[in-house]
């Protein structure tokens, strides 16, 4: 049914005049350059203006935002249900702060507990200091709960916290797309780009429409049985993903620097953490902890964070920073932007969907006109594969969503408090409360510093195969603190790892194809659809 149905996008040169032509010069029709500017501009929108990244530590430079907003437009031309995944977590983090603060509504002074101020908290806005860590950290909005339940911090402010910060679009976005309306745009996202400036709520709103609008025009094309090319699938591939973040993000607030809060009455962390301990966390070590020292409470370290943190860390050692900054502070002096949180089961089905849709997508242009029969069946193999790895993909993150469900859900029905910090069957680790050096970043000393020393009596021998075996082992955990959640088992890891480069290959060759692809299509290609009130056809 899907590859009958994309022969209903006429795409063969047989189509009209029956001839199929090269580059195509701009006229009172579209030419190529029109087709590669505005499928660049729409996935321009979906990559970079969608994207929402967290506030950066109070120590950042003025460029470290620019820097983690182009690290998130990466992870969305590496595919835009990357993006999705990382803002549906986000959404559902929130979602949960919300449900819990709510629920102690009293813990709030009178004050209503909104999306908006849980996606604030939660993506570091509020960082907690004490006479025992001056400069302070982040703290999630369920370590916010906890500290204002047991006392230890009065409830903050949430109106003096500036939430409704806004940062006016930056100069690049409002410079190209507002380059773009003026050529290709529709007229309603010309009226709205004029203003100036443009709060971030009303900018996301802009980039809907024009996605939309974009969208429209492409479903025009198809009524009329005009020949569409790859890119344009691509971009409108790119269209559902971008509108399904867009409301998952859209109560997150653009916050440059973080807010602090002090702890009260001059209290220490350590004393916090000993209360802990005796109270509710009985297994909570004190010297031990990885990213902050509230890193007790919290429920959102699963395996597909696991797992991404590993490859980011893997692009850190490389000094490749494609994904992410790295962190190189402990405590952690910010909450990265790519960091997954796991998702609400009931939101699973949706999860799915726009998955799927983004994905079977690439199927539509099976039997469309390629300059070579060989570039077809390539287009083909590719397409399938994304879709196959999409699946495999999909198994993988609902199985991990439902080992941190189960996880959760044990510990609510039995009271457990537990520390998850606290790996049983791992060795305690030396606690972490100082600056990494500029070492941790060196790929060979990392692994000589975290490598298994056995002593001479249990190794047996010390030929090749036990330096392979203790090299191989080295691979299982490489975060530069050594914190056992982030270890890899290796039977999930190796092909994991092999499925995503084929999948990251098979996603730039497509790129490769949209682009070749031009060279040689049917004419009516570059037939044009009525711009400005596409849905009412040329009459």
């Amino acid at each position: 049914m899907l590859f009958s149905s994309s022969s209903v996008i006429r795409s063969t040169a047989s189509v009209h005049n029956g001839t199929a032509v090269g580059w195509v010069s701009s006229s009172t029709d579209r030419g190529t350059i029109d087709i590669l500017w505005s499928c660049s501009i729409t996935i321009f929108l979906c990559c970079w203006v969608a994207t929402h990244p967290n506030p950066g530590a109070a120590t950042d430079k003025w460029y470290h935002p620019f820097i983690d907003k182009i690290h998130l437009t990466l992870i969305g031309l590496l595919g835009p249900e990357f993006l999705f995944g990382i803002a549906l977590g986000q959404f559902s983090s929130a979602r949960r702060c919300v449900r819990l603060f709510r629920r102690d509504s009293h813990l709030l002074n009178g004050t209503k507990w909104t999306y908006q101020y849980s996606f604030f908290v939660n993506m570091g806005g509020i960082h907690l200091t004490s006479p025992d860590f001056p400069s302070g950290f982040p703290i999630t909005g369920q370590q916010l709960h906890y500290l204002v339940q047991h006392d230890h911090i009065d409830f903050p402010d949430m109106k003096a916290m500036a939430v409704d910060e806004r940062n006016a679009t930056d100069t690049l976005s409002r410079l190209v797309i507002s380059v773009f309306s003026a050529l290709n745009a529709s007229p309603t996202t010309l009226l709205l780009l004029v203003k100036a400036p443009i709060p971030n709520n009303e900018y996301r709103l802009v980039t809907v429409w024009q996605v939309l609008w974009f969208s429209v025009a492409e479903i025009q094309r198809v009524r009329q049985g005009l020949s569409t090319t790859t890119i344009e699938i691509t971009a409108l591939s790119y269209v559902a993903a971008t509108i399904a973040t867009s409301v998952c993000w859209f109560r997150k607030p653009a916050i440059k620097k973080p807010q602090t809060i002090a702890t009260k009455n001059g209290k220490l962390m350590y004393n916090i953490r000993a209360e802990a301990q005796e109270q509710t966390h009985p297994d909570l070590k004190l010297e031990v902890w990885y990213r902050t020292p509230m890193d007790f409470v919290n429920d959102d370290i699963w395996g597909i964070e696991t797992h991404w943190f590993y490859y980011a860390r893997l692009t850190h050692l490389a000094h490749f920073l494609v994904v992410s900054r790295p962190i190189n502070t402990r405590p952690w002096n910010r909450f990265p932007s790519d960091q997954w949180l796991p998702p609400n089961i009931i939101l699973l089905p949706f999860a799915a969907l726009v998955h799927l849709a983004f994905n079977v997508s690439f199927l539509i242009p099976w039997n469309f006109h390629f300059p070579t029969k060989a570039e077809q069946w390539l287009w083909r193999a590719l397409s399938l594969y994304q879709l196959i790895f999409a699946v495999y993909g999909g198994i993988y993150y609902i199985i991990e969503v439902s080992h941190w469900q189960k996880r959760i859900s044990m510990d609510k029905t039995q009271g457990n408090f537990h520390d998850p910090t606290n790996t049983s069957g791992r060795t305690a680790q030396t606690p972490i409360n100082s600056p990494l050096g500029e070492s941790d970043s060196n790929l060979e000393s990392h692994f000589h510093r975290q490598a298994p020393v056995e002593p001479a009596s249990s190794r047996g021998d010390f030929g090749w195969h036990w330096k392979v075996r203790r090299w191989i082992a080295s691979w299982r955990n490489i975060s530069p603190d050594m914190d056992p959640r982030m270890e890899m088992r290796l039977r999930v890891l190796i092909p994991l790892t092999i499925a995503s480069a084929l999948y990251i290959w098979a996603r730039l060759l497509l790129y490769i194809q949209d682009l070749a692809s031009l060279r040689l299509q049917p004419a009516d290609t570059y037939e044009s659809v009525n711009k400005f009130l596409p849905f009412l056809g040329d009459g």
